[in-house]
Parts: structure tokens; sequence; C-alpha cells
């Protein structure tokens, strides 16, 4: 069973829907690629068949999850979803594996009366149930502190009316101690025993040590040598610790120079978001919904030896949350395609509704074009209406 709701539903995921005749259940009027051919059910009676059976379960979007909370708030799956979700009570729950992590949960209203001197800098701040990078922000030192909770209250202000209230809490703000090392995402999804199996494991690439983007997540046969190990076992410590079984999951972590995997972290219910899951269809061959759905296991040994020596990267042309989406006139593709030598695929996105104008797929024999992507001001490709930011 799968819940399709905004912002974004691709070709590869409604053909897969297709093919296996994945039960699904459509919201707020999301557009669906041959929607027609899918095995579209009511939302009361996915959720009567859904509370008294076995089969998985999956969102192409957190926005689902409110489903879930209005009308099963008491399901086991609601329970697990709800904690991974909030992430100061992750690291509430995660604090005897990590005892000398620092965070703090801490409200809009509460922020007047905080002891900036008390903080750890460098610090990350973000809110507690977020999506994303919005509103998250790296402060090195404590004279930066008040204008990043200025930008962070805007952000919140947008995000407020784009996304409900269970994908984005505009309340509550966590603040942690900066994890240092290499940050990877990976998709993986736990069976009825508890057993995870990782579908995906993508590294994340910064432009400078304050980007918090997500615009570029790449995957590569070196990325997997030299990880793949130790996320596997980091997945199986704390699937006891959460009580995950049954479950797909989207989880970051940084991995340090020791090798010590430190969670950032878990995303319950659904894989990378706006595509990004479909990274590795390119890069390995894994699709990820096929393998969810049928309950299959990648045969990682074989996979890693056939792969070549490229770098498969995911771009999100994200754009400056200044710029008002409604403002935008058009986009020149054909002019932001041109910085790519190998593109898998690019495909072109609702920019008046969501400050994201194309994902791209594309392949590279090196870290030069990732390089430069990060370093692109998207504003170029963009005519105005006005001409003005907001």
């Amino acid at each position: 069973m799968i819940i399709l709701d905004k912002p974004y539903v691709s070709h590869l995921l409604s053909n897969t829907l297709q093919k296996l005749q994945t039960p699904v259940i459509k919201m707020n009027d999301v557009n669906i690629p041959n929607e027609r051919e899918l095995a579209l059910m009511e939302k009361d009676l996915f959720v009567q068949q859904f509370s008294k059976g076995t089969s998985p379960i999956l969102f192409n979007s957190e926005n689902g999850l409110n489903v879930l909370h209005e009308y099963l708030p008491n399901h086991s799956i609601t329970k697990v979803a709800t904690t991974l979700k909030n992430k100061a009570e992750f690291r509430r729950i995660l604090a005897s594996h990590f005892p000398d992590f620092f965070f703090r949960e801490i409200s809009f209203a509460e922020m007047d009366a905080l002891d900036i001197n008390s903080l750890p800098f460098p610090i990350i701040i973000k809110p507690v149930v977020g999506y994303s990078s919005i509103g998250v922000y790296r402060i090195d030192y404590k004279e930066d502190f008040i204008p990043t909770i200025k930008k962070l209250k805007q952000d919140m202000l947008m995000a407020g009316s784009a996304y409900p209230k269970e994908v984005i809490d505009s309340q509550t703000l966590l603040i942690e101690e900066l994890i240092e090392g290499e940050e990877y995402a990976i998709d993986a999804y736990y069976t009825a025993d508890g057993e995870p199996v990782v579908l995906n494991l993508f590294k994340r690439m910064f432009n400078n040590e304050k980007d918090m983007s997500d615009r570029i997540y790449y995957t590569s046969k070196q990325v997997l040598q030299e990880s793949f190990g130790r996320v596997d076992t980091f997945l199986q410590d704390i699937a006891p610790v959460f009580d995950l079984k049954s479950v797909p999951i989207h989880v970051e972590v940084r991995m340090n120079k020791e090798g010590k995997v430190v969670p950032i972290e878990a995303n319950p219910l659904r894989f990378a978001g706006v595509g990004t899951t479909e990274l590795g269809v390119y890069a390995y061959g894994v699709n990820v919904y096929e393998y969810y759905f049928n309950q299959l296991k990648p045969d990682w040994k074989a996979i890693i030896h056939k792969m070549d020596d490229a770098i498969y990267s995911f771009c999100c042309a994200d754009f400056d949350a200044s710029i008002d989406c409604k403002g935008i006139a058009s986009v020149d593709h054909d002019a932001f395609k041109s910085h790519f030598q190998e593109i898998l695929e690019y495909r072109p996105m609702a920019f008046n509704e969501y400050p994201t104008i194309a994902i791209v797929f594309h392949r590279a024999p090196d870290f030069q074009e990732n390089e430069r992507i990060l370093k692109l001001d998207l504003q170029q490709f963009l005519t105005m209406k006005d001409a003005q930011l907001v």
C-alpha cells in the first residue's frame, strides 16, 4: 500500500505501482502520471485494510503522516512514526547510546531567556519536526545566534503555509552539537523480524561548512565499499531501541574519522524525498519500490562487483528562499542543462509551487562537476514577472 501526496510523484514510481498493482490512496490533488492505470482506493477502505492487514506501507511524502494521526492514532506504525519524526524524542531515546552528545529542545517563546553562553558552539539548530533542510542552520559563533534565529523564523513562517504540522512544526526547535564527519543518507526497510535491508546508500556533498542544502547527493562503488558494513551494523543496533519491524525508513547519519556512525535523524515510512531515492536505479539498478513491496534483498556483493568507477549524482535545484515562487515567469532549463556533462534524466519541477526548478540525475568521472553545480547561483536561470525579490 502507498499514500501519494504532494509535492511530487515521478513516472518511475507511478509505472512501478502500475506494474505491481499496489493499492494507492491519492491525497491533496497531487499530480500522478498515468493515474488512471493505478489501483486507486478510497481513503476509508485503505485505512480499514491497513489496520487489519500486514501489507507493506509506504509514503512518497511525509505529508501523508496526517492520515495515520487522524485515522489510526493508536496503531503501532503510527507510534513508531511519531517517535522517529520528532527529532528531540529521537535524541532522548538514543541518549544512553550517545551519553556525551549535547542537545536541547526549546520553543521560540523560551528563546529570549536562553543563555547563549551555555551552548557548545558550533551547533546545529532545526525544527523538532521538520523536512528536508528547511530551517536547518549551522551556527559557529554566539554572535551569529540572534541573526540566524531571525532567518529561521522567516523560514518557519513560509514553511507553515506549505506543509502540514505533521511534516514541519514551527513552534519547537532542537539545538544540538555539530556532528563532525562525512554525511550519508540511507534508504532501508525492516522486515517483520526486525532485520534491516539496505536499499540505497548515498553521500551528501556540501559547498562549504555553512551549507545545509540538499542540492547534491551522490553514490559510487567507493561510497558503498567504504561505508556499507558500518551503516548496516548501525541499522541493526537501533532496531530493538525503536522496535523497528515491518517499516520503511530514510536515515541520515555522519561517520567520523574513527568510523563511528552518529545518527542525525530518521524519517519513517518513506525513502529519500522528491525522487532522490531513484538515484539507485541509475547507479546500481535497485528500484526501491520493487524491492520494498516485494520484500526483496539486494545482493550488494554482486552489485558492487559489477559497478563502474563513475560518480552518480542527484541534483535538487532549489533556489533561494527569498525568491517568491509565484513571481517566477519562466525557467531557462536549456541553460541549466548545459552545466552537466552527462544527464541521465532531467525532471522540470513546478517552480511556482515549490522552490525547485528541476531534479537532475547525472553521471561524471570525478567530483569536478558536482563542485561546480554546488556553487551555481540558480537565480540566473529565472525570469521574474516583476524582477523583484521578496
